[in-house]
């Protein structure tokens, strides 16, 4: 298929504030799809926190693989969650074909999807339900699946208590939803700004950190899971507030938290489980799962805002000041994205 050879993309050339480092190109080269790929024309894509660290380089690791003193010429254009349509496709590649809508993780690929084309391995393809939305769908592959994996490890049954830690981010406004259509009773963690959105979502019950704390404020409950995407306080202390053979699941937050359960894999305390999200188990599966519940209105990705290309490093800076509540998305293909939040 014949199209312009240059795109338009939002890149980074070094390591620092977004809004300082991030820039609007022009004149980016579309890539090329080999016999395992297909060419994606983006229609969306989704911010994540993942975005602001790596372009912070906050860690070392991130710099070994993004490149040490600068992001490699080849991983500088992030965004690792999109939604668009085939436009190309290599020879190898089955069950898809050009003009299909689909939704991938390209996180493997070390992004790309702050673009108006992206490269994807088939094997990392998801058709996309006519009844769920561009929009919709590009905040499914990263938040949605990760809220999706960690309920699975959670093993929520109806009637289950469980806590929602940063319940108003991108993986807990999916976590909250999940967990209420799974039939559990939720509780969640939130600022106070934040605490409309989240009980508009179907939370049971929320603790404002802001005011009562968090662990503190729920002594003398007990939950069967904690599921955590903040990890603003060490995994150990909500040993307190598990029933004797409760979960608790790290999905994100502090580096470290994570670290260490990666490294030493699951600890149990007694017959409790403490684990730490394994993104790559099962993703596409869990893609396909999230979508069907959007198509069959189970839940509804909590969408902020729709915003042009140009506004990205905006927007990663709201990430870090912690102003979002549930996802932003970059429409790469509107002029003027118009978007009303779905919740009060």
């Amino acid at each position: 298929m014949q199209h312009s050879k240059l795109m338009r993309a939002i890149v980074f050339r070094d390591y620092g504030d977004p809004q300082e480092v991030m820039e609007l190109v022009e004149d980016s080269e579309i890539p090329k799809p080999n016999k395992n790929e297909v060419l994606v024309k983006i229609e969306c894509a989704s911010v994540n926190a993942a975005d602001r660290y790596i372009v912070r380089a906050n860690y070392f690791i991130i710099r070994m693989v993004f490149g040490l003193f600068k992001p490699s010429k080849k991983k500088r254009i992030l965004g690792m969650d999109i939604a668009g349509t085939i436009q190309d496709i290599g020879k190898n590649v089955k069950g898809f074909q050009v003009g299909d809508a689909v939704v991938a993780d390209i996180r493997k690929s070390f992004g790309g999807g702050y673009a108006q084309y992206a490269i994807v391995n088939a094997k990392h393809l998801v058709k996309k339900p006519e009844e769920v939305s561009f929009e919709q769908a590009c905040t499914v592959p990263i938040s949605g699946q990760a809220a999706m994996m960690g309920m699975i490890l959670c093993d929520i049954n109806p009637g289950d208590k469980v806590l929602i830690n940063g319940a108003s981010g991108g993986v807990g406004s999916f976590g909250v939803q999940i967990a209420k259509a799974q039939g559990a009773y939720v509780t969640a963690i939130c600022s106070t700004k934040k605490v409309n959105a989240v009980r508009s979502w179907g939370a049971d019950e929320i603790v404002d950190y802001k005011k009562k704390g968090s662990i503190k404020a729920l002594k003398g409950n007990e939950f069967d899971a904690v599921f955590d995407t903040a990890s603003f306080e060490c995994p150990g202390r909500y040993k307190q507030i598990l029933k004797k053979d409760g979960k608790y699941v790290l999905v994100g937050g502090d580096f470290y938290n994570m670290l260490m359960l990666k490294v030493f894999g699951r600890f149990d305390r007694g017959s409790q489980k403490f684990m730490a999200l394994t993104q790559e188990v099962e993703v596409t599966k869990n893609i396909k799962t999230v979508l069907e519940m959007i198509a069959d209105k189970k839940i509804n990705p909590a969408i902020q805002k729709v915003i042009f290309l140009k506004d990205v490093p905006n927007a990663i800076h709201s990430l870090e000041q912690r102003t979002v509540v549930g996802k932003i998305v970059v429409n790469l293909n509107k002029d003027q994205p118009i978007h009303k939040k779905n919740w009060c």
